[in-house]
């Protein structure tokens, strides 16, 4: 119970590492608040987590909208009283590949504000409960490609995550004399919608071969992995450690130009 009498609120958290780590959470000890856009899949995954013993809600939400973002940290205030863990964990890409000239400025928009604007809106609003309680982790869900270019991602993708690194550092230093930590993630090929994967699909014997070639260690990527380490940085085992990056990529940035 590694997170007892804890309250999280994980945005993104219907599906893939956002759903594996309210899972995990609540198998812990936390009481979790899962924020996202998908209304029935969200409270399908709040009812199976409070059906196996945890205690989760679901609060439709928009993380570019601050009226959204703004009814989520009250409410989870009402409900709960407090807000000790932030994973700002929404986000979402364009399939655009390709050169910055290439790229639509409708689609830029629209990645930038849920991947960056939307994590900055919830930091921006959950972090005043947490100066009142001298206590928080805010924990940002960014990508190996927050400093690292690929022809694989959009620019926006890499624009988006790179400021998230970004954000992760100033707000480290904003909120250290407040007990706060900031620290992020960066996934590498993790099996999610995102990447094509369905969560009923992370047991698929070939779906597991093919990915397990996309890194140096020789199997599939899981949203649990990313959901493990965003649980020692919401723990007290992380007491002393802020500004840093976790990767979580399988070897792969180890590598100067990885290949299977």
């Amino acid at each position: 119970m590694r997170l007892q009498n804890k309250v999280a609120v994980i945005t993104g958290g219907s599906s893939g590492m956002g759903r594996a780590t309210a899972e995990l959470f609540a198998s812990e000890g936390c009481t979790v608040v899962i924020a996202g856009r998908r209304k029935d899949l969200g409270t399908e995954v709040a009812d199976k987590i409070n059906g196996n013993g945890g205690e989760c809600i679901f609060i439709n939400t928009d993380v570019s909208v601050s009226k959204d973002v703004e009814f989520l940290v009250n409410s989870t205030i009402n409900n709960f009283g407090k807000i000790d863990v932030l994973f700002n964990n929404a986000g979402i890409n364009n399939e655009a590949q390709g050169d910055p000239h290439k790229e639509d400025e409708n689609l830029f928009d629209s990645v930038l504000n849920v991947n960056l604007k939307g994590a900055f809106l919830c930091t921006k609003y959950v972090v005043e409960n947490m100066m009142e309680n001298r206590s928080g982790s805010i924990i940002n869900n960014s990508s190996v490609l927050d400093s690292r270019a690929a022809n694989s991602s959009s620019t926006s993708y890499h624009v988006s995550k790179g400021g998230l690194a970004m954000l992760t550092k100033k707000s480290s230093l904003s909120y250290a004399k407040y007990n706060i930590r900031v620290n992020s993630i960066q996934p590498g090929a993790i099996a999610t919608e995102m990447s094509g994967v369905n969560w009923n699909d992370l047991e698929n014997e070939k779906v597991n071969q093919e990915r397990s070639k996309m890194q140096p260690i020789v199997r599939m990527g899981l949203p649990v992995d990313v959901a493990y380490a965003a649980l020692f940085f919401a723990s007290e085992e992380s007491s002393f450690i802020t500004g840093a990056s976790l990767l979580v990529d399988g070897g792969t940035s180890a590598a100067y130009n990885w290949a299977p």
